[in-house]
């Protein structure tokens, strides 16, 4: 009785996780899109007192756009740092996913994560890219999630192409768990980096179907010069139709 107990509890738990659909891990893209007439507004907050704000907008049924603008020394009583272009991401789905193939998307983002110096963000952005996502169903959404970009942060003459890698795991109807991996073969400087990629963790709050509260720790494996400990950061996201 006790076994049988368990097992409808799971059972439920299965069943009130939420049906979602990513467009993106934490900055790693999914082959996930807003619907047509979908809208998403989001606000991160991240290190030297950075805002960015951003927003993403189904045109079609298979294709999404969105814009990004932001800067550094927000809170306080230095001058804000504001950036010096508005960064643009696109994205179009090529195949829906299948009980056999997964989703397959290309698309474009030219915003990358943290301050922008030299020509280019603390984690560069994934420029050009083709990912893959594949959906499972175990108490809750398992998705897994990978592909190749080519960025065009390259002034620093490390132009490789670059894989990621990454997952998501609903628990309940209201968290859901998010990693992912970054090879850093785009950005593997000796003299710079340390040669371990970029790992990120992000655990995500489902106050309601529309509104996120993302906490997010970049940078896990201290690859960067500059990380201690991990680079942290909230994004608060809201999503609606039009």
């Amino acid at each position: 009785m006790r076994k049988i107990s368990i097992l409808f509890i799971l059972l439920i738990i299965s069943i009130s996780s939420f049906a979602f659909e990513l467009n993106t891990l934490i900055d790693t893209p999914t082959a996930g899109i807003l619907q047509q007439g979908e809208a998403e507004i989001t606000a991160k907050i991240y290190k030297d007192n950075g805002l960015l704000i951003g927003t993403k907008v189904g045109l079609f049924p298979r294709f999404m756009f969105g814009v990004n603008y932001g800067a550094e020394q927000i809170v306080g009583n230095e001058d804000p740092q504001w950036h010096d272009r508005v960064e643009f991401n696109a994205k179009i789905r090529l195949m829906d996913e299948s009980n056999q193939l997964p989703a397959i998307a290309l698309g474009y983002d030219s915003q990358g994560h943290g301050n922008y110096n030299n020509h280019r963000y603390d984690i560069k952005s994934k420029g050009v890219y083709l990912t893959a996502s594949k959906n499972f169903f175990l108490f809750g959404n398992i998705g897994v999630h990978g592909g190749i970009n080519y960025s065009m942060e390259t002034e620093d003459k490390d132009d490789e192409p670059n894989l990621f890698i990454g997952f998501d795991k609903t628990i309940g109807d209201m968290v859901v768990l998010l990693a992912e991996y970054d090879s850093g073969w785009n950005d593997n400087d000796a003299d710079i980096m340390k040669g371990r990629g970029f790992f990120n963790v992000s655990v995500d709050l489902h106050f309601t179907e529309a509104l996120v509260l993302k906490v997010s720790f970049y940078d896990l494996l201290l690859n960067h010069p500059d990380t201690q400990g991990c680079d942290r950061s909230i994004t608060l996201l809201y999503n609606m139709t039009f």
